[in-house]
């Protein structure tokens, strides 16, 4: 399979071919149609590029790899009409039984967070000029992530200490400006809703993102995402609450089409120049 080629040959890839390669991975579908002239004006290479990087690939040439990308399309086409029938013991029932639940936890987000609620969320949000986030148990991760993906669109964004001599200290700075969120994933988070109590005393809005109704910080926030984290098994998904808080970082970044544009081409230019290997040969 075309998948399976590029993730063994990637490494060892020119940077002309990286760009096909990247290409062809995330617009497979939009491939299936294109002649090699027209990936080529796509992917800004000329058309004797793609001939050789899909002999690179081990193909005969273009039509070659372009028949395997087709029957990759068809097959996952017939999954979707004609679903094939697993046994509970297959690994495969178990894929999908995970991600029928990881769909029912996003589509109840949806009807627990109507659009009215949403205003009242983004009105919070928007205030951000620093944020500090709060979290227990499986969202510390989740936190992180969100206060690094802040950073990279210019809002000051920090995760407080568990050591709650260290967070004391941090609460001291917060004021108007700082929009606290407390992150839990399930039915506890005592001492981030503790903390959420002292926030608000302070003047900062705070916003909850929680897996559980049941959790207190439904009850120290002033306002709360419900995004929940169902799953086969003791340990809750933390999918819904990832999703919940991309939606609370395009609400604080909220960047016109021009500052993504910049923000694009800035990111691209530098992760083009990081990734650029000159001990292999440009094709």
């Amino acid at each position: 399979m075309y998948k399976r080629r590029i993730r063994d040959h990637y490494s060892q890839l020119s940077r002309s071919y990286l760009k096909i390669a990247d290409y062809i991975m995330t617009n497979y579908f939009d491939v299936s149609f294109m002649t090699a002239a027209q990936l080529a004006e796509t992917v800004g290479v000329d058309t004797t590029t793609i001939v050789r990087f899909s002999q690179r690939l081990g193909f005969s040439g273009y039509p070659d790899l372009l028949t395997n990308i087709r029957d990759q399309v068809k097959l996952e086409i017939y999954a979707a009409y004609e679903p094939q029938e697993l046994t509970p013991d297959d690994p495969a029932a178990t894929f999908a039984t995970r991600i029928e639940q990881e769909r029912t936890n996003l589509q109840q987000m949806l009807v627990h967070n109507p659009p009215e609620h949403v205003e009242r969320v983004a009105a919070i949000a928007r205030r951000a000029e620093n944020v500090l986030l709060l979290a227990e148990g499986y969202a510390e991760a989740a936190a992180e992530l969100t206060a690094e993906q802040l950073r990279h669109r210019g809002i000051s964004a920090e995760v407080a200490a568990h050591d709650l001599v260290k967070r004391a200290a941090t609460l001291l700075h917060a004021d108007g400006r700082t929009v606290v969120i407390g992150i839990g994933a399930g039915e506890y988070g005592d001492d981030v809703a503790r903390t959420l109590e002292f926030a608000r005393g302070r003047g900062c809005p705070t916003l909850g993102v929680i897996g559980s109704l049941a959790s207190p910080i439904n009850r120290a926030a002033d306002e709360v995402i419900y995004a929940p984290t169902h799953a086969p098994g003791p340990l809750p998904s933390v999918v819904a609450l990832t999703a919940a808080l991309a939606i609370l970082v395009e609400l604080m970044s909220e960047d016109d089409d021009q500052a993504v544009e910049t923000y694009g081409q800035a990111y691209a230019a530098a992760f083009q120049f990081l990734r650029e290997r000159p001990s292999v040969a440009e094709e």
